[in-house]
C-alpha cells in the first residue's frame, strides 16, 4: 500500500507542477490577448475577430485546470461544519467527503467523454475547430482531480 501511495503521490505532485506552469501561461496569454483585443478594437478601430472565442476557451481551460491546482494545494474553499461539531468523527467525515468527490469526478469523466464524441463533429463559429477541443477541459480536469483525490485517500490510509 505504501508503494502505491508513493506512486500516486509522485504522479499527483508531478501533474500539479506541469499544470501550474500551464495555468500561469494560460493566464498570461489570456491577459495579453484581451489587452491586445481591446487595443485593436478601441484604438485602431479594427478588432481581432477570433480574440473573443479564444479568450472564452482559454478561460474554460483555465478554470478547470486551476480548480485542480487549487485542490492539490488545499486552496479550495472548504466548510468545516461537521468536523468542528463532531471532532471524533473527523477522519470518517474526511473519507466520506473524499469518496463523494471521487464518485462525482468519475461520473463527470465518464459523461464528459460521451459528450466529447458528440461535439467532435460540431465546429466553432470563428476558429472552425471541433467543439470537442474546448470541451476537452472537462475530462482532462476530471482525470487530474481523480488522481489528486486517490493520492489523498492513499496518503491518509498509509498515515493511519
Amino acid at each position: 500500500m505504501k508503494s502505491m501511495s508513493a506512486i500516486f503521490n509522485r504522479l499527483s505532485g508531478d501533474i500539479d507542477k506541469v499544470i501550474s506552469i500551464i495555468v500561469v501561461l494560460m493566464m498570461i496569454s489570456l491577459s495579453a490577448l484581451l489587452g491586445v483585443g481591446v487595443f485593436f478594437r478601441y484604438i485602431l478601430n479594427n478588432s481581432i475577430y477570433w480574440s473573443g472565442e479564444v479568450s472564452r476557451y482559454l478561460l474554460v481551460w483555465l478554470s478547470f485546470l486551476g480548480s485542480a491546482v487549487a485542490y492539490k494545494r488545499g486552496s479550495h474553499i472548504g466548510i468545516d461544519l461537521f468536523g468542528s461539531h463532531f471532532p471524533s468523527a473527523k477522519k470518517i467525515i474526511r473519507y466520506l467527503i473524499l469518496a463523494a468527490m471521487l464518485l462525482f469526478w468519475i461520473v463527470i469523466l465518464i459523461e464528459s467523454i460521451k459528450l466529447e464524441q458528440l461535439y467532435y463533429y460540431q465546429k466553432t463559429s470563428t476558429l472552425n475547430i471541433p467543439f470537442s477541443f474546448p470541451f476537452a477541459a472537462l475530462p482532462v480536469a476530471a482525470l487530474i482531480w481523480i488522481i489528486h483525490i486517490i493520492s489523498d485517500i492513499l496518503k491518509d490510509i498509509v498515515k493511519s
